[in-house]
């Protein structure tokens, strides 16, 4: 009897010892990149995270990370070091192609969802300043200072290549007595209007918050982008657009310039069953996703896998499972 219980007590143990092992590997711990505290892609984010973790096995975790930005995001995807992200495909088009920002292909990088928002390019200047377009800014004139976003995110790409369509770079301005700098978006609006910058450059959606700010507390104007330069764009993966009036406080008028939309990305290594969970969620959540941020409005789940707004990257097997299922992909 001795034996017995011994016996039993060993099996019971090991059965114990066990189902916690067995419950761990089914859990999903989860890295999500977006961008800085305060912004749309943060609160989106957040926001996804917190659907999504309902729909994963009990002690699955998503962190959202104030980090890095469209590029930035992409990068940390192909290293490992967050296993979700949120981008443009004006990015990924480059990184899954090897080109542009990126040398060679982001190898890790798979496309979960397209088509979350619509970002257009937006640039706001201060009446002040006596600057009334780009070619403006691109020459120096009066000095003018604009801000942007850090290196790593779109809005700091897409300055770039404006000026580039211009003939211009930040050096060629600087050279000229003006200034590009690259800075944290969330002290941007103060900045101004302390006089110490004239204007700000960024990818902007309705309702953004840093946009808002600087339109509130500054008396500001919104640039059209030139249209030689809308042009040079839509070959670098942009779309042609116009930011619809009273968007902004202030914007009386559509404003003639470029724009993107939102794609979530995944890391190749993330497990199938969990990349499935995520899509799911996402698509058949619409009319939730809209109550998070109102730039979500726009989401359009039937074209959620389409190839040009994911920037032409391979869909991750977990996802293209879920579209097929869905009957949104073939």
């Amino acid at each position: 009897m001795k034996l017995n219980r011994i016996i039993t007590l060993v099996i019971t143990g090991s059965l114990t010892c066990a189902a916690p092992l067995a419950s761990s590997a089914e859990k999903a711990n989860l890295r999500f990149g977006t961008v800085g505290l305060g912004s749309a892609w943060y609160n989106y984010g957040a926001g996804i995270a917190d659907m999504v973790k309902a729909k994963l096995p009990p002690g699955s975790s998503i962190d959202v990370l104030p980090k890095a930005g469209g590029v930035g995001n992409i990068k940390l995807i192909q290293s490992g070091e967050i296993e979700l992200g949120l981008s443009f495909p004006v990015n990924t088009a480059e990184a899954c192609g090897g080109f542009g920002t990126f040398k060679e292909k982001q190898t890790k990088v798979r496309a979960v969802a397209g088509g979350l928002d619509t970002y257009y390019f937006g640039t706001f200047v201060t009446k002040k300043s006596g600057v009334t377009s780009w070619e403006d800014i691109a020459n120096g004139k009066n000095k003018f200072h604009l801000l942007t976003t850090r290196a790593g995110g779109t809005g700091e790409q897409g300055v770039r290549q404006v000026l580039a369509q211009l003939g211009a770079t930040k050096e060629s301005v600087a050279k000229k007595g003006g200034v590009i700098e690259a800075t944290e978006r969330s002290g941007a609006a103060e900045s101004i209007k302390d006089g110490q910058a004239d204007g700000w450059a960024h990818i902007v959606t309705k309702g953004h918050p840093a946009a808002t700010q600087i339109v509130t507390i500054n008396e500001v104007t919104v640039l059209p982008l030139p249209e030689k330069v809308i042009a040079g764009m839509q070959k670098l993966g942009w779309a042609r657009a116009e930011i619809p009036a009273n968007t902004f406080k202030g914007q009386t008028a559509p404003v003639k310039t470029v724009k993107a939309a939102t794609n979530i990305i995944a890391n190749a290594d993330v497990p199938d069953a969990v990349v499935y969970t995520i899509t799911k969620t996402v698509v058949e959540n619409a009319a939730k996703l809209r109550t998070l941020h109102a730039a979500l409005g726009d989401f359009d789940p039937k074209q959620a896998a389409d190839p040009i707004l994911n920037g032409n990257c391979p869909l991750h097997p977990g996802a293209a499972k879920y579209y097929k299922e869905a009957g949104l992909l073939k």
